[in-house]
This record gives structure tokens, sequence and C-alpha cells, in this order.
């Protein structure tokens, strides 16, 4: 890797300068890494800030004259230094790296405001104001549930309300910010789908409207624990089935998306990821290359005839289950697609948690067993032919970003087992 963005102690020194005294510049670390071919071009940093409250800090690979550009440029806008820094943008020649303070991003240029409680206040009362009967908004509290830089943050909205006389006026919501283009192709994909949803197993969030001057979407609140929090529980193999028979019930809804990711969008998506995957393992380097080239041959060997409705980032992490209900979230990624690629996706990460479960019990790989015979039942055999490539696919992608966190002391042992398994269903195809 790139000495600047993994040396910790040379970022720390220099940042000290830039914040507060109290500031915890010694608990900073590295917790994602995007590489590109010549190594890692973006990291985001974190650790505690003031408050409680979590210190984001993303670096970015630039030459001298463009990092002074952008340091200018984003210390133009105003800026609350509640984090302990005093200026969001920050360039260190020295690193060749531009730093920036959350909330500060270029590509989510409402960030700032959607991270102000005080004001969101009136913006949220405003585009909620049909079903809280006339309420105010006394307080906003938020937390920022996943922030992908330059990509989309995710927020949670914990409201107090004044007055009114609705009472089912939302106490806790979440906003989804993204990229104008993105908001754009997805803000409708929540309502189009409960649209249709009918007596899908699944429950699916409420949207509550969108705030298309700050590219966000408000949506309801789903109760319930991760699936994948439940790998070891005695019911995961039942909840397990019950996803995979929802899962084909889904594929089967009567809606069409513009949007499509087909046979040669995700053969791209691998040759795009093999020269980064083997800059961050290169021992690995040639046989990282030669799975890619397999895989795109495998994928490309069966292309499926018809492209059909698909979640898109279909794994149990976006499975949330509350008793009996089975809620299904992070659905901006829908498109029409082929089924056989959700479902690979997920069998992959439950081959993740049965290989980390070892022989010490046989729960997550149960449940891998059943998720697959509860979809392969319902299915039709053209289907079932392409999951092995796509299952293989998403364990060599898995195996790439298990790379990406450095903080995991397991990642390169969980990288090379995810490529062992890519390796072994492609030749055997699913156990």
């Amino acid at each position: 890797m790139t000495a600047p963005i993994e040396d910790l102690a040379r970022v720390r020194a220099f940042l000290r300068p830039w914040c507060a005294a109290g500031a915890a510049l010694d608990q900073l670390e590295l917790s994602h890494v995007t590489v590109g071919p010549d190594g890692p071009m973006r990291a985001l940093y974190e650790g505690p800030a003031p408050g409680g409250d979590v210190l984001r800090l993303v670096a970015r690979r630039v030459k001298a004259s463009e990092g002074r550009r952008l340091e200018a440029e984003i210390n133009r806008i105003p800026h609350e230094p509640s984090s302990g820094f005093v200026q969001p943008a920050i360039y260190a020649p020295a690193l060749e790296l531009l730093f920036q303070v959350f909330p500060a991003d270029g590509a989510l240029g409402a960030l700032a405001q959607a991270a102000d409680g005080n004001a969101m206040a009136p913006l949220l009362e405003a585009a909620l104001a049909a079903r809280t009967g006339g309420a105010r908004l006394a307080r906003v509290a938020l937390r920022v549930i996943r922030y992908k830089p330059q990509r989309k943050c995710l927020f949670r909205y914990a409201l107090t309300w004044i007055g009114g006389t609705a009472t089912d006026r939302p106490a806790t919501l979440y906003a989804k910010m993204s990229r104008r283009g993105k908001f754009e192709g997805t803000c409708d994909v929540l309502a189009r789908l409960r649209g249709v949803s009918g007596d899908l197993d699944f429950e699916l969030p409420e949207p509550l409207g969108t705030m298309p001057e700050l590219c966000i979407e408000l949506f309801s609140h789903l109760p319930g624990v991760h699936l994948f929090a439940l790998a070891t529980d005695a019911a995961f193999p039942r909840l397990c089935h019950r996803v995979g028979a929802g899962l084909h019930h889904l594929h089967a809804l009567p809606l069409t998306f513009a949007r499509e990711r087909d046979a040669g969008a995700q053969m791209e998506r691998v040759s795009e990821s093999v020269p980064e995957f083997a800059a961050l393992m290169p021992v690995e380097d040639a046989r990282i290359r030669a799975l890619g080239r397999a895989l795109c041959d495998a994928i490309a060997a069966r292309v499926p005839p018809r492209l059909q409705l698909i979640h898109g980032d279909f794994h149990g992490d976006n499975i949330l289950v509350d008793g009996t209900r089975i809620g299904l979230v992070d659905l901006e990624d829908c498109a029409m697609g082929d089924p056989a690629d959700d479902v690979g996706s997920n069998w992959a990460q439950l081959t993740w948690h049965t290989l980390k479960a070892g022989t010490g019990t046989p729960i997550p790989d149960l449940g891998r067993r059943a998720f697959l015979e509860a979809y392969l039942d319902r299915t039709v055999a053209e289907t079932a032919a392409r999951i092995p490539a796509y299952a293989a696919m998403h364990c060599f992608l898995y195996a790439y970003q298990c790379l990406r966190h450095p903080r995991d002391p397991d990642r390169y042992a969980d990288a090379v087992a995810m490529l062992d398994a890519a390796e072994r269903v492609l030749a055997r195809g699913l156990p």
C-alpha cells in the first residue's frame, strides 16, 4: 500500500496543529480504503470526536496544484468547527493528501445541512406536514448510520414534536442523501416497490417523501436485528428458508426499472476490481488475475433470456428480523438484472459466515443450505444453472472487500478463504 495513506503516525502528526488540543488523534484509525490500479486513492479515517460523536476524515491522493485549489474552494463554505478542526479542508503537500473533515464533501453539497439538526428541523417539518396534523418540530437529534464519501450518507433522525392532531406522526425516520444523478434515478424505487409488493413476505420501509433540493429520500424505521447477527441462532436456518422463498417472490414482482445490471455490467465490475484487488494483495496477483478471467468467461457463457427485477445488493445485513416479521432495506440498487446475481450475493456471504464458524457450529451452513434450497425449489432450471457463476463472482468480490477494511486483523485470511471458495464453486458447482 502507498505509505502516506496507511502511515497513521504521519497522518496524526500532520493533523495535530489543525485541531483543538483535546482532540483524540491518537485514537484515529484507518477504517476503509478505496484503491485504484496504482494503489490506495482515498481513505476514510474514524475516531472519537468531541461530545462523544464520531470524527470522520476523508483523505484523497491529489497533486499539489489541484490540492491547494480544492482546499481553498471547500474552505469558502461556512464551517462550524464542532469537529475540533479549524477548517473543513486541509491539504498536506508532503503526503499529497487532501483531508476533508465530515461533513465537508464536494460531491454531496448539502451534507453539512443534513448533518445539522437545527437546520433540518424546519425542512423536515414542512416535508412531513401532510401526516403530522400541524405539529411543530421542537428538536431533531441525528446519528450518521453509514457514510460512503462522495457517494451517499444515511442519517437516522429522532424527532420531538409539539402539538398537532395526528397520533401516528413519525418519531424516528431515516434520510438517505445521494449524488444528484443517483437520487434522481432511485428516489421513486421504494414507492414503486410498495405499490406492487402485495403479500410479499418482506416488509418494506414506508416512503415518507423526498427533499429534491438536498437530494434526500425520507423513509420509515423498520425494527429488528440484522439476519446475519443471528447466524448462530437455532432459528437461523428457518429464517434463511423464508428469505430464499421471499427473494423468489421479489424477483417475480411485476415491475420494470430503466436501470440494468446485465451480464456485461457484471463482467466489467469483475474486470475493474482485478487490478485493485491485486494491488492490495500482490502475493496472489497471478491467482487473482486468472480467477477474474475465468469468472468473466463463466458469466458470459450463461446469459439470461430476459432481465428481471433484482435487489442489487441482497445479503443478510440488509434483512431485518423482528419476531415473525422480516424486513428488507437498502433498495436503491434495485434494477433489471439476473435473479442469480441476488442469490449468489447472499450465498457468498452465508459462505463467509460458514467458514468463520468452522467446526464450532453447523448452523450457518444449515442456513446457507436452507436459503439455497428454498430458492431452487421455486425457480426454473435455467436460473438455477446460472447461480454458481454468480456465487463464485460474489465470493471473489467479497474477498476483495475484506482487504479494504484495514482495522480487520483477519482480512488477509478471510480474503484467501473466499478466493478458495470462489475457485471451488467455479470448478465444482455449489455444494
